[in-house]
């Protein structure tokens, strides 16, 4: 699934975004699932912009801001299974994510 974050206002050069969140149990670098979830065996897979897995707290790629302090970051995301079985059923998780300026 992909999303956007648009920069306004920042100053012109090079972007990029570090994610951070609950770890998914035995996989350090996947986003896991809020304790009200009602799926297992599921966590949150980020992506950058050319579809490579970025781990939570590991620096994006850059992108450029323009002169007018505009930029646009792109991202993915899907579920990845961490067992055999994983079970259906509500899977919620929340990243932070912190802008750096180059």
């Amino acid at each position: 699934m992909p999303f956007t974050l648009k920069l306004n206002g920042c100053p012109p050069g090079a972007a990029s975004i570090t994610f951070s969140g609950k770890q998914a149990t035995g996989n350090a670098g996947l986003l896991g699932l809020n304790n009200t979830s009602g799926a297992t065996n599921v966590a949150v897979e980020l992506r950058d912009k050319d579809k490579t897995r970025l781990p939570l707290e590991h620096v994006s790629q850059d992108v450029p801001v323009d002169a007018n302090g505009n930029a646009e970051l792109t991202f993915f995301s899907n579920f990845f299974a961490l067992a055999d079985n994983p079970q259906a059923g509500q899977a919620d998780a929340d990243a932070t994510f912190m802008i750096s300026y180059y």
